[in-house]
C-alpha cells in the first residue's frame, strides 16, 4: 500500500492550509493539485474558452464543473503516478464523480492509498452548511448548493479511509490528527 497522505473534501474546508502544516511536520513535499492541474488538462485538449462558454450558458455546476470531470480524472491519474512520498491536496472536484465509470476509475486509482482522509465540517449536513455560513462567510445560494453537493456526495465517502470533522478545531489540531493517522498506519 502507498503511504502518501491524500486530503479530500469540499472547497473552503482547509485542505490547503492543513496539508501545508502536515507537509512541514512530516518534512514531505506538498502537492496542491489545483495549482498544477491545468498543465495536465491541457495535455488532453482542455479549452478555457469552452469552459468559460459553458459557465456563462449553464452556470458552474451544470456547465463548467461537468466539463472539468474527464480532465480532473486524467490529472489525478498522472499526478498520483508522478509524485510519491508526499502530501496530496485534492481540489474539491477531484474526488467527486457523477459518472459511474469515472468514479470507479478514481476509486481504483486511490485503492492503494491507505491515508485518504476526508475533511468535513461535521457529520450533519445542515450543521456543515451552517459552518460555511458562519465561519467561512459563504451566504450565496449557488455556492451553498455546490458545497452541499460535495458534502453529501457518495464519492468522497467511498474514496476515503478516514474522516476528520474540522468544525471548531484549529488547523494545527486538524494537522495533528492527520499526522496521527499517518503515523498509526
Amino acid at each position: 500500500m502507498r503511504n502518501e497522505i491524500v486530503l479530500i473534501g469540499p472547497m473552503h474546508i482547509g485542505k490547503s492550509s492543513v496539508s501545508e502544516i502536515v507537509s512541514n511536520k512530516l518534512n514531505k513535499p506538498h502537492i496542491i493539485i489545483d495549482e498544477i492541474r491545468f498543465q495536465y488538462y491541457d495535455e488532453i485538449g482542455y479549452s478555457h474558452e469552452t469552459a468559460d462558454k459553458l459557465f456563462k450558458e449553464k452556470g458552474f455546476f451544470n456547465g463548467m464543473y461537468r466539463y472539468w470531470k474527464p480532465f480532473e480524472l486524467y490529472a489525478i491519474k498522472k499526478i498520483l503516478n508522478k509524485y510519491s512520498d508526499c502530501v496530496f491536496d485534492f481540489g474539491a472536484g477531484h474526488s467527486v464523480y457523477e459518472d459511474d465509470e469515472m468514479f470507479c476509475e478514481a476509486k481504483e486509482l486511490l485503492a492503494d492509498f491507505k491515508n485518504v482522509i476526508l475533511l468535513l465540517p461535521s457529520a450533519d449536513t445542515e450543521e456543515s452548511l451552517e459552518f460555511y455560513k458562519k465561519q467561512r462567510n459563504v451566504n450565496d445560494d449557488d455556492t451553498l448548493e455546490i458545497l452541499k453537493h460535495f458534502i453529501t456526495h457518495h464519492s468522497n465517502y467511498d474514496l476515503c479511509r478516514h474522516i476528520i470533522y474540522v468544525q471548531n478545531k484549529p488547523k494545527e489540531e486538524i494537522a495533528d490528527e492527520v499526522c496521527s493517522i499517518y503515523n498509526a498506519e
